[in-house]
């Protein structure tokens, strides 16, 4: 928030204010709460003096209390329980490019009102995802007659061939283009990006989705080689190969910034976790692998029965991440603290930052080696902290055996009927679980964390989407994937090359401002289809980039 806010100087997510004091009382102070900071103090922004208006900007992507308190403005935080001196409060309504007075009046009232008519910035959202759908709708009618048009001319059959599982690429592919719409920005929409801490946007299911996918192809993938006569020591010599290409590319990465100095790197990361979680599940799954399958064949459960030491490690390394995260004693903290830290509970937890998941990178790894600028810090206060970090691993590790359950069900049962109905089962269960665990048992939903709820709640949700995907896909098939198919294929090139390229024209660029939700949208799309572009033309000319 700055002062003497002019509306030509107001610029996304903002709104002017002007504060009138008619009670000339000279020791109110306006103080203010963001939503997306839980169980926080409210801050200080000004003083509110009978003698002159004070005009405020506001940030409007959040909503946020303000209450007016009789104070001599001394304090920098104060705590929402404290209401003695409490004059007015109100939760405003205010959003972007909106012109406001609150009127403090004498009867000990706060009154908002609007001068000029904000923007909603969700039009231009909805005009712009509508337009993709009627194009990719259209585009995918006229791919469908032209196909039925080649298909009329051919006389002659070839044999059939056995058909790969779209719905597994065009997954993964929704997991990558969305990774680069969020990474670019999302347009500045909040809820398209991260939550703070707590909850869940549309940008927190991303990340797991695409962990899960992984899983699921493991059974495929391994299953096939050693169809082929490849050894298990062949197996397990590429899966080590890989998870060393893969956390050294995300180390590569890590240093984009500029920050090559070898004390500070960063050393865990988004491909850092993929190669962990990779090496660990893929690496227990070829050692464990049954290759007489004749004692489970009759039974319905037999893709669990299959499964059974896969789910035993799988179990303990669940049982490892509890012990840690509920039970580990950390200096200042209360066992089982899931906090952000900072300014949480009022500074209570000041230097508790995740509690033992943050406590174990930092012993582990050292302050200066896990992620320095969080949205946490920013909103808490709370200091560096590794939403990819050790403890959290664990967690992943657990979510890609349960992707390893949804490959196996795949691999073991042909009809399609046989596989979605087991799906829904493991997506019920699960999302129930992970609503529990949330409600009754105090486990936050939280990707910052990797917390167990988490894994639970968006392994139901990427169920869903495969379930869907697989219908409409490879059942029905009244879509083809498209455009997220061919993008799925070529997924490593197109993370790689959207975190290099990300400062580079064409891929990002800038206009005047650039200070609308249009314009950032429009850029941020772009970006988008560009990779997508070229993940075509990679397909085209049958380029696939693997490790």
């Amino acid at each position: 928030m700055t002062l003497n806010c002019e509306y030509d100087e107001l610029n996304l997510d903002e709104a002017c204010v002007t504060v009138n004091n008619e009670v000339n009382n000279p020791n109110l102070w306006l103080y203010t709460l963001s939503s997306d900071c839980a169980l926080c103090p409210y801050t200080r922004i000004a003083e509110i003096t009978p003698v002159r208006a004070l005009n405020i900007t506001i940030n409007t992507a959040r909503e946020q209390l303000w209450r007016i308190i009789e104070t001599d403005g001394s304090e920098k935080y104060i705590s929402a329980a404290q209401e003695e001196g409490v004059y007015c409060q109100l939760k405003p309504n205010v959003e972007q490019y909106g012109i406001y007075e609150l009127v403090v009046d004498q009867n000990s009232t706060c009154n908002l009102v609007n001068y000029r008519e904000p923007i909603n910035q969700y039009v231009t959202l909805a005009i712009a995802f509508g337009s993709i759908i009627l194009l990719l709708v259209g585009l995918s009618i006229l791919k469908r007659i032209r196909r039925s048009i080649h298909e009329a001319n051919i006389t002659a059959q070839s044999a059939p061939v056995k058909q790969r599982i779209r719905s597994l690429d065009t997954v993964r592919g929704i997991c990558i283009v969305l990774m680069i719409f969020v990474n670019g920005g999302a347009g500045s929409y909040v809820i398209l990006g991260h939550v703070t801490w707590d909850g869940l946007y549309i940008g927190d299911l991303v990340f797991p989705c695409f962990l899960w996918i992984m899983g699921v192809c493991i059974p495929l993938s391994v299953s096939s080689q050693l169809s082929r006569g490849t050894t298990r020591r062949q197996l397990l010599w590429a899966i080590v190969k890989r998870s060393f290409y893969l956390f050294f590319i995300g180390l590569s990465l890590n240093t984009l910034n500029g920050n090559m100095q070898l004390e500070r790197i960063r050393i865990f990361g988004v491909l850092q976790r993929f190669s962990v979680c990779y090496f660990v599940t893929a690496s227990v799954y070829t050692l464990a692998l049954r290759i007489d399958k004749q004692p489970f064949k009759d039974s319905v459960i037999r893709d669990v029965l299959i499964l059974m030491p896969q789910w035993v490690v799988a179990f303990i390394v669940l049982a490892i991440y509890c012990a840690i995260a509920f039970s580990l004693p950390v200096p200042g903290c209360s066992k089982g603290y899931f906090g952000p830290g900072g300014r949480h509970e009022n500074g209570k937890y000041l230097n508790c930052t995740g509690g033992a998941t943050g406590y174990v990178d930092k012993i582990i790894l050292g302050v200066d080696h896990i992620y320095q600028h969080t949205t946490a810090d920013g909103v808490y206060g709370s200091g560096p902290f590794d939403p990819e970090g050790v403890l959290g691993s664990l967690t992943s590790i657990f979510q890609v055996f349960l992707g390893i359950q949804a490959g196996q069900t795949l691999r073991d049962f042909t009809r399609w009927k046989e596989r979605f109905i087991r799906w829904l089962s493991w997506a019920l269960i699960l999302g129930l679980f992970g609503v529990a665990l949330h409600i009754f048992g105090n486990v936050p939903i939280n990707k910052n964390l990797w917390s167990i709820s988490f894994v639970m709640v968006t392994t139901c949700f990427s169920l869903g989407l495969l379930m869907v995907c697989y219908l409409l896909v490879d059942v029905v098939t009244v879509w083809e994937g498209g455009p997220f198919r061919i993008p799925g294929m070529n997924a490593l090139v197109m993370y790689v090359g959207h975190q290099v390229c990300y400062q580079m024209f064409p891929f990002h660029w800038k206009i005047a401002k650039m200070n609308t939700h249009g314009w950032l949208l429009a850029e941020c799309l772009w970006c988008v289809a560009l990779w997508t572009c070229i993940a075509y033309v990679l397909h085209r000319k049958k380029i696939y980039v693997t490790l």
